[in-house]
Formats: C-alpha cells, sequence, structure tokens
C-alpha cells in the first residue's frame, strides 16, 4: 500500500499541458493591440470633438498614455511568465531575455481601472517567479511548485486584464458615441446639392465606424474569454501537485 501508490502530491502538470497553455499565452499580443487602441483614443477622436470635449479628452490622454505603459508591463509579465513555464517544460532551462528585464520595471496602482494595490503585488509575485527559473537544467522539477505559487498571482493579473477590457468596451462605446452622433448631425442637416455629396461620403464612414466598433466590441468579448480560459487551465494545471 504504502510502496505503490502515488498521492495526490505526487502528481504533476502533464509537460505537454504546460506547453500548450504557454503557446496559448500568445492570444495576449491581441489584448495588446486592444490596449494601444485605448492609449490612442484621443488621435482618432480629435477630428469630431467640440471645444469642451477637446479639453477635456486631452486630460484623458495623458493619463492613458502614463497608465499604458504600466499595462504594457503587465501583459508583458504575464506573457514572459507564461513562456518561461513552457520553456522549462520543453528544455527543462530557463533563461532571461532582455525582454523580461524590461518586465523587471516597477508599476504602480492606477484606481478605478483594475491595476490596484493587488494587482502590484502580483506583478512583483511574477517577476519573482521569472528569477527563480532562471538556472542550470534540472529546473524542470520546480515546475509544479512553480505554478503553485504563482496561481494566485495570475488569477490576480488575469483579473487586472479583463477590468481593462471592460474599460476599453466602455471607452470604446462612448467614443462610438461621439463620432456616431456627430456623423448623424452632419447628415440630418446636409440639405443643399454640395451638402448632399458630403452626405454621402459620411453615410460611408458612418458604417464603416458602425462596422469598426462592433468589431472591437467583439474582440474585447473574445479577449475576456480567452482569459477566463487561461486562468481556469493555469488553476487545474497548479493543483496537480509537483514534478517527482
Amino acid at each position: 500500500m504504502l510502496g505503490g501508490c502515488a498521492t495526490s502530491s505526487d502528481r504533476l502538470p502533464a509537460t505537454p499541458q504546460v506547453v500548450a497553455l504557454a503557446d496559448d499565452a500568445k492570444f495576449l499580443q491581441s489584448f495588446a493591440e486592444l490596449a494601444l487602441r485605448h492609449r490612442d483614443s484621443y488621435d482618432r477622436l480629435r477630428p469630431y470633438l467640440n471645444e469642451q470635449q477637446e479639453a477635456s479628452e486631452k486630460l484623458l490622454d495623458r493619463q492613458r498614455r502614463a497608465m499604458h505603459a504600466d499595462v504594457a508591463l503587465i501583459q508583458l509579465g504575464v506573457t514572459q511568465y507564461l513562456q518561461g513555464l513552457g520553456q522549462l517544460a520543453r528544455q527543462d532551462r530557463f533563461a532571461y531575455t532582455g525582454e523580461i528585464n524590461a518586465a523587471g520595471v516597477a508599476i504602480r496602482a492606477w484606481p478605478g481601472t483594475g491595476i490596484d494595490d493587488h494587482a502590484v503585488s502580483a506583478y512583483t509575485i511574477l517577476l519573482r517567479l521569472l528569477a527563480r527559473m532562471q538556472g542550470d537544467n534540472g529546473q524542470r522539477q520546480l515546475l509544479g511548485q512553480l505554478m503553485r505559487d504563482g496561481d494566485a498571482a495570475l488569477q490576480t493579473l488575469v483579473s487586472t486584464l479583463n477590468s481593462l477590457l471592460r474599460l476599453y468596451d466602455k471607452a470604446g462605446d462612448n467614443e462610438r458615441d461621439i463620432v456616431l452622433g456627430l456623423l448623424e448631425t452632419d447628415i440630418a442637416f446636409a440639405d443643399t446639392p454640395p451638402q448632399r455629396l458630403l452626405a454621402v461620403l459620411a453615410k460611408t464612414v458612418q458604417q464603416s465606424k458602425v462596422d469598426e466598433y462592433r468589431l472591437y466590441g467583439l474582440r474585447h468579448t473574445l479577449a475576456q474569454r480567452q482569459l477566463a480560459a487561461l486562468a481556469l487551465e493555469h488553476a487545474r494545471l497548479a493543483s496537480m501537485g509537483a514534478l517527482p
């Protein structure tokens, strides 16, 4: 009984599943694209703003650009942590890259965005785990322990990324309302022959914008689903125990 039975602590995350999890992290590049789109909102909105909107959007633009630096570091840190797990699973060793060194920059909390003190602490924990991954051959034996130690931090940062996606979606709806509202007004008041030609062009732009905002709304939803699946799979593998 004692000699042949494996306990739950002897079970381990299957190497191919860890590799698959790391490969799935590639979708985080899509999150990075959505984050950049949010950062650049003012550039798209500017032609459609009145003076009052211009002043408020300029202020938001400065805030979005400052925050984006930390958003990019969180996305990079999560990506490198997952890729580090995959590298350990494939090669039994892990080495720092220039990107990982870049992820070592500290971040700060941004109230109301999802980047709170818990997220800052979780980001720091992932960086420490990246440091623990580095070493000579034989690091694969640490894989299960690393995933258990990193699961709470990963879950926190996935929740942070989801909060950011909801923020991006809400900001996208606001941008859509401003842009489409102005186009609708321009079309409604185009009642002379020269203006009617402009109205035709405005309707073309309007339809293009409707399609654009719908697409990005769908991308936000898809990214949230992918993040949820990622968090669930990491938790499942982390619960399987350490490598023998």
